[in-house]
């Protein structure tokens, strides 16, 4: 549709410069056709000019053509860089309000001679003066347009930096799950939304038994690789607005939004069901194929809790199902 309309604009631009170029080339033909009206055409001619004008520069700002290109990778995000750009594309908008402004001065002024001029070399001087600003403000124009194109792609490369600096800060780089930090920041969250809306809110902490005797008997790489198969396993039992991040260590936490106490316990016990009947392959200088078990703690928010008491409590669940014997839970 948009091409449609630019490709109207440009004909009735064409044949509006066409006959200007005549008016200026041959100033007495018009007159010696309508010269009773010679003036008023070229006030015509002006105002048409003016709206093409307008209408094309609009165009050009608000419906600017997409360019079929590659994203551009991510760079490093700078306070300073973002505050350039903004600063770039207040001054593009600036000076295009001033050409603007002494752009709209020339045309009142030509509106205002235009009835006065009574010989064809004044007509002649008023619309070469005006074609040339008119030229001139087409030009300022399309400049704006290549500027401020150029600075969206930049944004854009800011905000694409920016997503993945931002998954980086808040991810584990070894499980791939959301680490401390970014647990933290979804539990109050979640903490926030369950007490506004009176929903109920659990948390699951879970703890891999003897894990230090992984490391100590087959290797950090095994246990790394123990490590990513038990996140695996979490994540894939997480749904809807679910969130499992790396606690810390061989220690994970589960935030269950509108999830009661004994729907929490069920769950943790199903990823406990799974860690068990798993068989894991430590790959290194002794491949070997082991198990391991999981214990679980879970807890549900109370009226009134904080979020330390929340942690606290359901910590002290994870070291009462090891201290029962591990490898099950405690609610």
């Amino acid at each position: 549709m948009r091409h449609t309309l630019r490709l109207v604009i440009a004909v009735f631009a064409c044949a509006a410069a066409a006959l200007a170029f005549a008016v200026i080339i041959r100033p007495s033909g018009i007159e010696t056709f309508i010269p009773a009206l010679a003036a008023p055409l070229l006030l015509g001619l002006v105002t048409v000019l003016l709206a093409l004008t307008l209408l094309s520069t609009f165009l050009s700002i608000l419906m600017p053509e997409t360019a079929a290109s590659h994203p551009a990778p991510p760079v490093i995000v700078a306070d300073e860089v973002v505050t350039v750009e903004i600063a770039k594309v207040a001054n593009q908008l600036r000076g295009h309000l001033e050409a603007n402004g002494l752009y709209a001065t020339v045309l009142s002024k030509a509106n205002t001679q235009l009835p006065t001029a009574t010989t064809p070399e004044q007509l002649k001087v008023i619309v070469s003066y005006l074609m040339v600003e008119n030229e001139n403000m087409r030009a300022k124009a399309s400049s704006l347009q290549a500027n401020l194109e150029q600075s969206r792609r930049q944004v854009e490369q800011l905000r694409s930096s920016l997503a993945v600096t931002k998954a980086e800060v808040l991810s584990d780089s070894l499980t791939g799950l959301r680490n401390r930090r970014a647990f933290d920041l979804a539990l109050a969250g979640a903490v926030s939304e369950a007490r506004h809306a009176s929903k109920p809110l659990s948390l699951v902490m879970g703890d891999i038994d003897h894990f230090k005797a992984v490391n100590d008997r087959l290797g950090h790489l095994a246990g790394d690789e123990v490590l990513k198969g038990f996140a695996r396993i979490l994540a894939s039992n997480m749904k809807g607005r679910d969130t499992v991040a790396r606690y810390g260590g061989e220690e994970f936490a589960i935030i269950l939004p509108q999830t009661k106490l004994g729907d929490a316990v069920t769950l943790a016990g199903q990823i406990r069901a799974q860690i068990e009947q798993t068989s894991w392959k430590a790959s290194g200088p002794a491949p070997a194929t082991l198990k391991v078990t999981a214990s679980f703690g879970a807890a549900e928010l109370q009226e009134g809790e904080n979020i330390e008491t929340l942690l606290t409590r359901t910590d002290e669940r994870l070291y009462q199902a090891k201290r029962l014997g591990r490898n099950r839970v405690a609610g």
